[in-house]
């Protein structure tokens, strides 16, 4: 027994000569493995190498799709390829925003959000995604006040006629582009320095939104300056109070909320986001991609004769305001025991 065990010994013992060509693959394979390492650094060099696509979590005209539209083609031109915006609407824009959020890091899918961004978790806690960890800012783009508009034909002809009207509970509505918009969060902060209440009528996006207002379905709206003002130069909605600290020029002669509540002061926002994971020198190519296109001067006059007001800032301003954001408006929310609804 102990010779035959010593015999399967030898014969389980590999060969001397079988070593090399074993030694030789191992060698082999981490030379191609070390040399394949510059070759991941090259790709973010060569990057856009195909189209990009630009996700708009909300429906055609309303204000972040109109910011999309107005700054695709500069991007397009700086970036050398074609720039897809896709409307993907939904749940205050959470549907959109997921889909980037689950996207492959490569700078190739991209999303263009808006306010509610910032205070999404305080609606949906359960959301399949979590904002500050699996996606960045690229660009805090744009802001602009916002005003409260009602239908040309409305009995309220002043901010004074509306709130006399507000103090009975249940007699006024406003609308708003989403649950947790910054329509329906500055409505509701106004309300609360005036003493009064509303009903909230959320809407998927600024375009179905203010059909109903101009349609008479709704009595007021909170809304962003660039998607009411043409409708006030028209003269199909009237502009009660405008929530900038001082009166704007392009309605000089509405009064800002301030005037009536001390210190009230806000605004609605487009800022441009990725994956988390997106190599920072992408990050930093969309970015200046996209600070050049709100700087050429074409593109910046469309935008601030629509009532916007350029930032250009980076992606880490970005991430602050978003921060600031939901800070400010999770302390209303929970003290209004504001719902989604």
């Amino acid at each position: 027994m102990e010779i035959q065990h010593a015999r399967t010994q030898r014969a389980e013992r590999p060969a001397q000569g079988h070593r090399r060509p074993m030694r030789h693959a191992a060698i082999t394979a981490l030379t191609t493995m070390l040399t394949a390492l510059p070759v991941a650094g090259a790709r973010a060099e060569t990057w856009p190498a195909k189209p990009v696509t630009l996700i708009v979590p909300f429906p055609a005209g309303g204000v972040v799709d109109k910011v999309a539209r107005q700054t695709q083609d500069g991007l397009r031109k700086r970036l050398e390829q074609p720039v897809v915006v896709d409307n993907r609407p939904g749940a205050g824009g959470t549907i959109g925003t997921g889909q980037v959020a689950r996207s492959h890091p490569d700078g190739y899918t991209i999303g263009m959000v808006f306010d509610s961004y910032a205070t999404e978790r305080h609606f949906y806690p359960k959301l399949p995604y979590d904002g500050q960890k699996d996606l960045t800012g690229v660009s805090y783009m744009v802001r602009s006040p916002m005003v409260l508009v009602v239908p040309a034909s409305s009995p309220y002809k002043t901010l004074q006629d509306y709130v006399a009207a507000a103090r009975t509970p249940g007699k006024v509505s406003f609308a708003s582009v989403g649950s947790g918009s910054s329509n329906q969060l500055v409505a509701e902060a106004f309300h609360e320095a005036a003493g009064t209440s509303g009903i909230h009528t959320p809407y998927k996006g600024g375009g179905p939104a203010m059909n109903d207002l101009l349609g008479g379905h709704v009595d007021s709206m909170m809304a962003s300056l660039p998607l009411c003002l043409p409708y006030i130069q028209a003269g199909k909605l009237r502009a009660l109070a405008i929530t900038s600290a001082r009166r704007d020029e392009h309605v000089p002669g509405v009064p800002t909320l301030a005037e009536s509540y001390k210190g009230f002061e806000a605004y609605s926002w487009v800022a441009m986001i990725a994956p988390a994971k997106t190599p920072p020198d992408v990050i930093a190519r969309l970015h200046g991609a996209m600070t050049a296109t709100l700087r050429d001067p074409a593109v910046a006059k469309q935008l601030a004769d629509s009532g916007f007001e350029i930032v250009a800032g980076d992606g880490a301003r970005a991430n602050k305001l978003v921060q600031d954001e939901s800070a400010r408006w999770g302390r209303l929310i929970k003290a209004r025991n504001i719902v989604a609804d």
